[in-house]
Order: structure tokens, then C-alpha cells, then sequence
């Protein structure tokens, strides 16, 4: 299955027009969309949801089908409620059965890059959205890796509170990218470096 995105060299070109003046980009790589697999697991829950949901509206509609007769106003009533009650979960159910869909997508639009300077994160779908974190800023690093030296780094940025007042920790991901042992140890010299 193609994903759709852009180009190497215009997401390249975008974050390189991203770099500050005097900014020097030390490492740039996409996420491997492929490597995505794991946002698939949210079906184990999309699957019979929306199945429900469907038989719901099935079951819902089946009076309507069914009948020979000029439903009463009481049955014209719940005719009308009871398939009505039931779109919004066939609505959430297709979209959980989406989102992994919508990942692979967004990660074909994605481009990260560390600088002398910060770690840059780049999507250029419909929408350019940036994100970065400096150097400064940066706590504890954790990366996950596979076998083939593709995975994810983690970088902590800080802490804050939920809506319901609990401690949350705030993080800036590097997802899927291709030889994430080279960015970790790229970005433990610079942060050394801006340290000194």
C-alpha cells in the first residue's frame, strides 16, 4: 500500500528553510511508516465497537423493515431516536478503525532534524506544523530500538498537570526513524557540548 507524502528533498528543503540563522542541521530522518505497525493494536477494541454499533443500528432499523403496518406515534417516535442514538458510535468506531491509517500518513509527511541548536520536528501535510525542544531545555533521553537499529527516542521536556491535577510528564518523540543510536549519541554531544 502507498502512503501518501511528500518528496525526500521537499521535506528536506522544508527543514532547511526551518534553520535559524547561523543554525548548522547535524541530522535529518523521516519515520518509517512502516514501523508503525503498533498503531494497529487500537483495533482490538475498533473491531467489535463498530461491529456493536452496526448491529445496533441494524436492530435499530429493523422495525422499519420489518413492519406491515402504520407504526403507532410511540413507534414512529422511537423509530427515529433509536437509529439516531446510534451514528455518533458508528462515527467513533470508523474513526478508531482510521487513526492507524492517519498515522502512516502523517509519518510519510514527517521530518525531523537535529541542529547545533535543537531538535526540530516537521510535518508538511495539509498543514505545516513545527515543533522543537533546544538543547538546553532537555532531561532524560530513552530510545527503543529494533533489530535493524530503527526505533523511537524519547526526550523529556518537563513536567505539568493534567485536567484532572495529575503530574504528567511531558516528552518530544522521535518516532521510527532509521539508525536512532547515531541520533541519541549526536544528541548527547551536543547537549554535552551546550552544557559546558
Amino acid at each position: 500500500m502507498q502512503t501518501p507524502g511528500l518528496p525526500s528533498q521537499d521535506l528536506d528543503s522544508i527543514l532547511r528553510r526551518e534553520l535559524l540563522p547561523g543554525e548548522h542541521l547535524l541530522w535529518s530522518g523521516r519515520p518509517q511508516p512502516g514501523k508503525l505497525n503498533a498503531a494497529f493494536a487500537i483495533w482490538f477494541f475498533a473491531i467489535p465497537w463498530t461491529a456493536f454499533a452496526l448491529f445496533w443500528e441494524a436492530m435499530a432499523f429493523l422495525p422499519w423493515v420489518a413492519s406491515t403496518h402504520t407504526p403507532s406515534g410511540i413507534q414512529w417516535s422511537f423509530g427515529i431516536i433509536f437509529p439516531l442514538f446510534g451514528l455518533p458510535f458508528i462515527g467513533v468506531g470508523l474513526g478508531m478503525l482510521w487513526m492507524p491509517f492517519g498515522a502512516r500518513r502523517k509519518a510519510a509527511q514527517t521530518i525531523y532534524g537535529l541542529t547545533d541548536r535543537r531538535l526540530i520536528r516537521i510535518s508538511a501535510g495539509r498543514k505545516r506544523e513545527s515543533a522543537s525542544v533546544m538543547l538546553g531545555q532537555m532531561g532524560p533521553i530513552d530510545v527503543s530500538a529494533d533489530a535493524d537499529g530503527c526505533g523511537t527516542l524519547r526526550v523529556q521536556t518537563g513536567t505539568g498537570r493534567d485536567s484532572d491535577g495529575d503530574r504528567v510528564t511531558e516528552r518530544f518523540e522521535v518516532l521510527a526513524v532509521p539508525d536512532v543510536a547515531r541520533l541519541e549519541s549526536l544528541l548527547l554531544e551536543r547537549r554535552a557540548a551546550v552544557q559546558l
